[in-house]
């Protein structure tokens, strides 16, 4: 059977290994940048080191549940992808400010307020 112009192929979208490779690449990026910004007057504060090891966290997690949503769906439009950073975007931020917050007193340094907002204004 001969095929009509306005035939329609779905797109099969998938991520490949190089473009999943890329997706964490960045990520890691996301994660340096932060840990070289910590790290600009020579020490790192114990809240700093806790926020690093949350961004670690968190963009790892990231990368998986993207991951995860290009092996579980055929096809991935942009609008399903940017749901999906939105919310690990809130919980990012979630996790950093509770990583900040000193553990017996639950108070955050000027140190860590800058490093919030240095990565809040990069995410959104």
């Amino acid at each position: 059977m001969d095929r009509l112009p306005n035939d329609i192929d779905e797109e099969i979208n998938t991520l490949t290994k190089e473009e999943e490779n890329e997706l964490r690449k960045v990520l890691d990026q996301m994660v340096e940048t932060v840990k070289t910004y910590c790290e600009k007057d020579g020490k790192v504060t114990a809240s700093e080191k806790r926020i690093i090891k949350a961004m670690k966290v968190t963009t790892k997690d990231l990368a998986n549940e993207i991951v995860q949503l290009y092996e579980e769906e055929t096809s991935v439009d942009d609008l399903t992808l940017l749901e999906v950073v939105n919310r690990n975007r809130e919980k990012i931020l979630n996790d950093l400010l509770n990583a900040a917050l000193t553990p017996k007193r639950k108070q955050m340094s000027e140190e860590a307020k800058e490093v919030i907002s240095m990565v809040s204004k990069d995410l959104f």
